[in-house]
Protein backbone atom coordinates (compact mmCIF):
# COMPACT_ATOMS: atom_id res chain seq x y z
CA UNK A 1 0.00 0.00 0.00
CA UNK A 2 1.49 3.32 -0.79
CA UNK A 3 -0.02 5.92 1.59
CA UNK A 4 0.90 9.93 0.70
CA UNK A 5 0.49 12.48 3.58
CA UNK A 6 0.30 16.41 2.31
CA UNK A 7 0.12 19.12 4.96
CA UNK A 8 2.16 22.76 5.69
CA UNK A 9 5.14 21.46 7.58
CA UNK A 10 6.04 18.78 10.14
CA UNK A 11 8.34 21.12 12.08
CA UNK A 12 6.87 23.30 14.59
CA UNK A 13 5.11 22.48 17.97
CA UNK A 14 1.41 21.12 17.15
CA UNK A 15 -0.89 18.57 17.48
CA UNK A 16 -1.45 18.02 13.51
CA UNK A 17 2.08 17.79 13.35
CA UNK A 18 2.75 15.49 15.70
CA UNK A 19 0.26 13.05 15.27
CA UNK A 20 0.61 13.04 11.36
CA UNK A 21 4.47 11.89 12.20
CA UNK A 22 3.30 9.68 14.73
CA UNK A 23 0.75 8.36 12.05
CA UNK A 24 3.05 7.93 9.19
CA UNK A 25 5.91 6.23 11.44
CA UNK A 26 3.93 3.22 12.27
CA UNK A 27 2.34 3.09 8.86
CA UNK A 28 5.63 2.61 7.65
CA UNK A 29 6.25 -0.29 9.66
CA UNK A 30 3.39 -2.10 8.56
CA UNK A 31 4.35 -4.59 6.17
CA UNK A 32 3.94 -3.61 2.63
CA UNK A 33 3.46 -0.36 3.31
CA UNK A 34 5.17 2.51 1.53
CA UNK A 35 4.61 6.02 3.46
CA UNK A 36 5.59 9.65 2.05
CA UNK A 37 5.43 12.95 3.50
CA UNK A 38 4.96 15.83 1.02
CA UNK A 39 4.69 19.58 2.60
CA UNK A 40 4.54 22.93 1.05
CA UNK A 41 6.87 24.55 3.52
CA UNK A 42 9.39 22.79 6.00
CA UNK A 43 10.91 26.16 7.88
CA UNK A 44 11.11 26.08 11.04
CA UNK A 45 12.42 23.51 13.88
CA UNK A 46 11.51 20.09 13.50
CA UNK A 47 10.18 18.89 16.84
CA UNK A 48 8.83 15.17 15.78
CA UNK A 49 11.00 13.18 14.61
CA UNK A 50 10.63 11.15 11.02
CA UNK A 51 11.44 8.09 11.02
CA UNK A 52 14.09 7.11 8.09
CA UNK A 53 11.47 4.62 6.40
CA UNK A 54 9.38 7.68 5.36
CA UNK A 55 9.89 9.49 2.53
CA UNK A 56 10.37 12.93 2.61
CA UNK A 57 9.73 15.67 -0.34
CA UNK A 58 9.95 19.51 0.74
CA UNK A 59 7.98 21.04 -2.51
CA UNK A 60 9.12 24.50 -1.39
CA UNK A 61 5.73 26.74 -1.48
CA UNK A 62 6.56 28.89 1.52
CA UNK A 63 3.16 30.38 1.74
CA UNK A 64 3.46 32.39 4.56
CA UNK A 65 7.22 34.08 4.16
CA UNK A 66 6.19 37.07 2.16
CA UNK A 67 2.45 37.38 4.28
CA UNK A 68 4.09 40.75 6.60
CA UNK A 69 5.08 42.96 3.92
CA UNK A 70 1.37 43.38 2.65
CA UNK A 71 -1.89 42.22 1.57
CA UNK A 72 -0.87 41.99 -1.87
CA UNK A 73 1.64 39.37 -0.74
CA UNK A 74 -1.26 37.56 1.24
CA UNK A 75 -3.16 37.58 -2.10
CA UNK A 76 -0.13 36.25 -3.85
CA UNK A 77 -0.44 33.39 -1.62
CA UNK A 78 -3.32 32.74 -1.98
CA UNK A 79 -3.76 32.73 -6.02
CA UNK A 80 -0.07 32.55 -7.22
CA UNK A 81 1.36 30.16 -5.13
CA UNK A 82 -1.51 27.91 -5.05
CA UNK A 83 -1.09 27.40 -8.80
CA UNK A 84 2.70 26.66 -8.10
CA UNK A 85 1.81 24.08 -5.41
CA UNK A 86 -0.69 22.52 -7.51
CA UNK A 87 1.82 21.75 -10.05
CA UNK A 88 4.97 20.56 -8.19
CA UNK A 89 2.33 18.23 -5.65
CA UNK A 90 1.18 17.00 -9.51
CA UNK A 91 4.82 15.97 -10.85
CA UNK A 92 5.16 14.24 -7.18
CA UNK A 93 2.24 11.92 -6.98
CA UNK A 94 2.44 11.24 -10.63
CA UNK A 95 5.53 9.93 -9.81
CA UNK A 96 5.04 8.19 -6.86
CA UNK A 97 1.91 6.72 -7.92
CA UNK A 98 -0.19 6.49 -4.76
CA UNK A 99 -3.07 3.91 -3.43
CA UNK A 100 -4.26 6.88 -1.22
CA UNK A 101 -3.48 9.99 -0.91
CA UNK A 102 -4.62 11.95 2.69
CA UNK A 103 -5.09 15.73 2.96
CA UNK A 104 -4.34 17.15 6.66
CA UNK A 105 -6.64 20.04 6.15
CA UNK A 106 -3.92 22.75 5.68
CA UNK A 107 -3.03 24.75 2.38
CA UNK A 108 -3.14 21.24 0.24
CA UNK A 109 -7.34 20.68 1.04
CA UNK A 110 -7.98 22.51 -1.88
CA UNK A 111 -5.87 21.56 -4.30
CA UNK A 112 -5.83 17.64 -3.97
CA UNK A 113 -9.46 17.13 -5.50
CA UNK A 114 -8.38 19.23 -8.40
CA UNK A 115 -5.66 16.66 -9.12
CA UNK A 116 -6.83 13.52 -10.84
CA UNK A 117 -5.09 10.69 -10.42
CA UNK A 118 -5.81 6.60 -10.06
CA UNK A 119 -5.88 7.14 -5.98
CA UNK A 120 -8.35 7.12 -3.44
CA UNK A 121 -8.21 10.64 -1.88
CA UNK A 122 -9.28 11.15 2.18
CA UNK A 123 -9.38 14.32 4.12
CA UNK A 124 -8.87 14.63 7.83
CA UNK A 125 -10.51 17.32 10.16
CA UNK A 126 -8.01 17.81 12.81
CA UNK A 127 -11.42 20.30 14.38
CA UNK A 128 -14.73 20.34 14.48
CA UNK A 129 -16.15 20.94 11.32
CA UNK A 130 -17.88 24.35 12.59
CA UNK A 131 -14.44 25.36 13.85
CA UNK A 132 -14.60 28.85 12.19
CA UNK A 133 -17.99 29.76 13.45
CA UNK A 134 -16.20 29.41 16.77
CA UNK A 135 -13.61 31.38 16.14
CA UNK A 136 -15.83 34.22 15.01
CA UNK A 137 -16.66 37.13 17.20
CA UNK A 138 -17.67 39.92 14.87
CA UNK A 139 -19.87 39.90 12.06
CA UNK A 140 -16.86 40.37 9.39
CA UNK A 141 -15.71 37.01 11.09
CA UNK A 142 -18.78 35.25 11.00
CA UNK A 143 -19.39 36.42 7.19
CA UNK A 144 -15.82 35.05 6.29
CA UNK A 145 -16.89 32.08 8.26
CA UNK A 146 -20.10 31.38 6.11
CA UNK A 147 -18.01 31.72 3.28
CA UNK A 148 -15.53 29.76 4.30
CA UNK A 149 -17.99 26.46 5.54
CA UNK A 150 -19.07 27.10 1.59
CA UNK A 151 -16.58 26.54 -0.20
CA UNK A 152 -15.62 24.28 2.11
CA UNK A 153 -18.08 21.73 1.30
CA UNK A 154 -18.01 21.95 -2.27
CA UNK A 155 -14.28 20.73 -2.43
CA UNK A 156 -15.40 18.32 0.85
CA UNK A 157 -17.82 15.99 -1.64
CA UNK A 158 -14.62 15.46 -4.30
CA UNK A 159 -13.55 13.42 -1.28
CA UNK A 160 -13.65 9.60 -1.65
CA UNK A 161 -13.54 9.60 2.53
CA UNK A 162 -13.84 12.17 5.22
CA UNK A 163 -12.60 11.42 8.74
CA UNK A 164 -13.38 12.74 11.57
CA UNK A 165 -12.09 12.97 15.16
CA UNK A 166 -15.44 12.11 17.36
CA UNK A 167 -18.35 10.84 17.00
CA UNK A 168 -20.44 14.17 18.60
CA UNK A 169 -18.83 15.80 15.43
CA UNK A 170 -20.39 13.25 12.87
CA UNK A 171 -23.65 13.51 14.71
CA UNK A 172 -23.77 16.93 14.94
CA UNK A 173 -22.02 18.27 11.79
CA UNK A 174 -22.60 15.61 9.02
CA UNK A 175 -25.41 13.76 9.22
CA UNK A 176 -26.60 14.12 5.29
CA UNK A 177 -22.69 13.03 4.79
CA UNK A 178 -22.31 8.83 3.68
CA UNK A 179 -18.77 9.07 3.25
CA UNK A 180 -17.64 10.02 7.06
CA UNK A 181 -15.42 7.75 8.95
CA UNK A 182 -15.11 8.09 12.69
CA UNK A 183 -11.36 7.57 13.63
CA UNK A 184 -9.01 8.63 16.60
CA UNK A 185 -6.15 10.18 17.37
CA UNK A 186 -3.74 7.89 18.40
CA UNK A 187 -1.11 8.48 21.46
CA UNK A 188 1.41 6.27 22.97
CA UNK A 189 -0.03 4.95 26.38
CA UNK A 190 2.86 6.57 28.98
CA UNK A 191 5.24 3.97 30.29
CA UNK A 192 4.77 6.20 33.66
CA UNK A 193 1.45 6.62 35.56
CA UNK A 194 1.23 9.32 38.51
CA UNK A 195 0.94 8.20 41.80
CA UNK A 196 -1.57 11.59 42.12
CA UNK A 197 0.14 12.30 45.28
CA UNK A 198 1.78 15.71 44.04
CA UNK A 199 -0.25 19.14 45.12
CA UNK A 200 0.10 19.73 41.40
CA UNK A 201 -2.81 20.55 38.92
CA UNK A 202 -1.29 20.53 34.87
CA UNK A 203 -3.64 22.41 31.63
CA UNK A 204 -1.66 21.81 28.28
CA UNK A 205 -2.45 24.33 24.71
CA UNK A 206 -1.94 27.26 23.40
CA UNK A 207 -2.36 30.16 25.13
CA UNK A 208 -5.45 31.49 22.79
CA UNK A 209 -8.99 32.13 22.48
CA UNK A 210 -9.97 28.65 22.25
CA UNK A 211 -8.20 27.31 25.03
CA UNK A 212 -9.99 29.55 27.21
CA UNK A 213 -7.09 29.62 29.99
CA UNK A 214 -8.40 32.99 31.52
CA UNK A 215 -11.72 31.27 32.55
CA UNK A 216 -9.48 28.42 34.52
CA UNK A 217 -7.10 30.58 36.18
CA UNK A 218 -10.25 32.67 37.76
CA UNK A 219 -11.97 29.42 38.59
CA UNK A 220 -8.76 28.07 40.43
CA UNK A 221 -8.34 31.28 42.68
CA UNK A 222 -11.41 29.78 44.71
CA UNK A 223 -9.11 26.26 45.01
CA UNK A 224 -6.23 28.20 45.88
CA UNK A 225 -7.86 29.83 48.27
CA UNK A 226 -9.36 26.07 49.93
CA UNK A 227 -6.58 24.53 49.44
CA UNK A 228 -2.70 27.50 49.31
CA UNK A 229 -0.82 24.11 49.17
CA UNK A 230 -2.02 23.41 45.53
CA UNK A 231 -0.66 24.72 42.29
CA UNK A 232 -1.63 24.89 38.75
CA UNK A 233 1.03 25.25 35.78
CA UNK A 234 -0.40 25.98 32.14
CA UNK A 235 1.83 24.37 29.21
CA UNK A 236 2.10 26.29 25.98
CA UNK A 237 2.62 29.29 24.55
CA UNK A 238 0.44 31.74 22.39
CA UNK A 239 -0.40 35.13 21.88
CA UNK A 240 -2.17 35.71 25.17
CA UNK A 241 0.27 34.84 27.03
CA UNK A 242 1.16 38.77 28.15
CA UNK A 243 -3.04 38.87 28.81
CA UNK A 244 -3.39 35.35 31.12
CA UNK A 245 0.38 37.02 32.59
CA UNK A 246 -1.97 40.02 34.04
CA UNK A 247 -4.81 38.20 35.32
CA UNK A 248 -2.73 36.11 37.19
CA UNK A 249 -1.02 38.66 38.91
CA UNK A 250 -4.55 40.78 39.55
CA UNK A 251 -6.05 37.80 41.31
CA UNK A 252 -2.95 37.40 43.49
CA UNK A 253 -2.00 34.20 42.44
CA UNK A 254 1.86 34.91 41.17
CA UNK A 255 2.53 31.73 43.86
CA UNK A 256 0.15 29.14 43.07
CA UNK A 257 -0.40 29.76 38.67
CA UNK A 258 2.97 29.12 36.40
CA UNK A 259 2.76 29.72 32.41
CA UNK A 260 5.50 27.16 31.74
CA UNK A 261 6.37 27.71 28.51
CA UNK A 262 5.65 24.94 25.29
CA UNK A 263 7.88 21.32 25.79
CA UNK A 264 8.44 18.76 23.14
CA UNK A 265 6.85 15.85 24.89
CA UNK A 266 4.23 16.92 27.45
CA UNK A 267 3.71 13.36 28.27
CA UNK A 268 7.17 13.19 29.85
CA UNK A 269 5.87 15.86 32.54
CA UNK A 270 2.23 14.58 33.32
CA UNK A 271 3.14 11.70 35.82
CA UNK A 272 4.52 14.65 38.11
CA UNK A 273 1.03 15.80 38.00
CA UNK A 274 -2.25 14.49 39.98
CA UNK A 275 -5.13 16.61 38.10
CA UNK A 276 -5.72 18.09 34.42
CA UNK A 277 -8.09 20.38 33.96
CA UNK A 278 -9.26 21.47 30.66
CA UNK A 279 -11.39 24.69 30.11
CA UNK A 280 -11.43 24.63 25.87
CA UNK A 281 -13.96 26.53 24.07
CA UNK A 282 -14.67 24.09 21.19
CA UNK A 283 -11.94 21.48 20.02
CA UNK A 284 -11.38 19.15 17.86
CA UNK A 285 -10.57 16.33 20.12
CA UNK A 286 -8.62 16.86 22.90
CA UNK A 287 -5.20 14.98 22.28
CA UNK A 288 -3.63 15.92 26.05
CA UNK A 289 -7.14 15.24 27.36
CA UNK A 290 -6.17 11.33 26.18
CA UNK A 291 -2.56 11.79 26.98
CA UNK A 292 -2.87 12.96 30.55
CA UNK A 293 -5.42 10.30 31.28
CA UNK A 294 -2.89 7.68 29.62
CA UNK A 295 -0.62 8.84 32.65
CA UNK A 296 -3.43 8.06 35.15
CA UNK A 297 -4.29 11.87 35.40
CA UNK A 298 -8.18 12.47 36.68
CA UNK A 299 -9.88 15.11 34.22
CA UNK A 300 -11.94 18.14 34.98
CA UNK A 301 -12.87 19.42 31.58
CA UNK A 302 -15.94 21.37 30.35
CA UNK A 303 -17.86 19.62 27.99
CA UNK A 304 -17.22 22.00 24.64
CA UNK A 305 -18.30 20.92 21.20
CA UNK A 306 -16.32 18.51 20.25
CA UNK A 307 -14.32 15.88 22.11
CA UNK A 308 -14.41 15.46 25.65
CA UNK A 309 -18.14 13.95 25.81
CA UNK A 310 -16.64 11.47 23.52
CA UNK A 311 -13.81 10.46 26.04
CA UNK A 312 -15.08 11.53 29.66
CA UNK A 313 -17.58 9.50 31.08
CA UNK A 314 -18.94 11.86 33.60
CA UNK A 315 -17.74 10.74 36.92
CA UNK A 316 -16.27 7.41 35.79
CA UNK A 317 -12.63 8.84 34.43
CA UNK A 318 -13.33 11.77 35.08
CA UNK A 319 -15.10 15.27 35.47
CA UNK A 320 -17.65 16.95 32.97
CA UNK A 321 -18.69 20.74 33.69
CA UNK A 322 -21.39 22.55 31.45
CA UNK A 323 -19.38 24.94 29.68
CA UNK A 324 -18.39 28.45 31.37
CA UNK A 325 -19.38 27.12 34.63
CA UNK A 326 -16.58 28.24 36.68
CA UNK A 327 -17.92 27.57 40.06
CA UNK A 328 -19.08 23.93 39.01
CA UNK A 329 -15.10 23.28 37.43
CA UNK A 330 -13.26 24.58 40.59
CA UNK A 331 -16.29 22.17 42.89
CA UNK A 332 -15.12 19.14 40.92
CA UNK A 333 -11.36 20.37 41.65
CA UNK A 334 -11.56 20.71 45.01
CA UNK A 335 -13.72 17.44 45.14
CA UNK A 336 -10.87 14.94 43.54
CA UNK A 337 -8.38 17.28 46.04
CA UNK A 338 -10.23 16.89 49.25
CA UNK A 339 -11.38 13.03 48.53
CA UNK A 340 -8.06 10.93 47.71
CA UNK A 341 -9.79 7.47 47.41
CA UNK A 342 -12.31 9.46 44.76
CA UNK A 343 -9.01 10.83 42.71
CA UNK A 344 -7.21 7.80 42.47
CA UNK A 345 -10.50 5.47 41.49
CA UNK A 346 -11.33 8.07 38.58
CA UNK A 347 -7.18 7.98 37.78
CA UNK A 348 -7.15 4.15 37.38
CA UNK A 349 -10.13 4.58 35.43
CA UNK A 350 -9.02 7.22 33.39
CA UNK A 351 -6.04 4.99 32.38
CA UNK A 352 -7.79 2.14 31.55
CA UNK A 353 -9.99 4.20 29.06
CA UNK A 354 -7.11 5.61 27.80
CA UNK A 355 -6.15 1.89 25.80
CA UNK A 356 -8.96 2.32 23.29
CA UNK A 357 -6.67 5.38 21.43
CA UNK A 358 -3.47 3.26 21.77
CA UNK A 359 -1.55 3.52 18.62
CA UNK A 360 -2.05 -0.26 17.30
CA UNK A 361 -5.59 0.08 17.57
CA UNK A 362 -5.84 3.50 15.86
CA UNK A 363 -3.24 2.37 12.68
CA UNK A 364 -5.27 -0.64 12.49
CA UNK A 365 -8.64 1.12 11.59
CA UNK A 366 -6.59 3.85 9.29
CA UNK A 367 -5.84 0.14 7.72
CA UNK A 368 -8.78 -1.17 6.98
CA UNK A 369 -10.21 2.16 5.45
CA UNK A 370 -7.13 2.18 2.96
CA UNK A 371 -8.25 -1.77 2.29
CA UNK A 372 -11.23 -0.76 1.79
CA UNK A 373 -10.91 2.22 -0.13
CA UNK A 374 -8.28 0.08 -2.39
CA UNK A 375 -10.79 -2.41 -3.46
CA UNK A 376 -13.80 0.07 -3.73
CA UNK A 377 -10.83 1.85 -6.64
CA UNK A 378 -10.38 -1.19 -8.68
CA UNK A 379 -14.34 -2.53 -8.72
Amino acid sequence: MIIVYCLDSINGIGGIQRVTVTKANALAEVPGNEVWVIVADNSGRPVFALSPAVHFVDLQINYYEDDWKSRWNVLKGIVVKRRVHKRRLKEQLKAILPDVVISVGQSEKNVIPSIRGNWATVREFHFTRRYRDYHAVSFFNRLSAWCGNALDSLVLRKYDRIVVLTYEDKKLNWRRWNNVRVIYNPVYLSSQVSSLESKRIIAVGRLTYQKNFSSLIRAFKSVADRFPGWTLDIYGEGKERDALSAEIRNLGLDASVRLMGAVPDIQDIMPDYSIFAMTSRFEGFGLSLVEAMSCGLPAVSYACPCGPKDIIADGVNGFLVPEGDEEMLAERICRLIEHEDERKRIGQEAFKSSSRYALPNIIRQWMELFTELAVWKKS
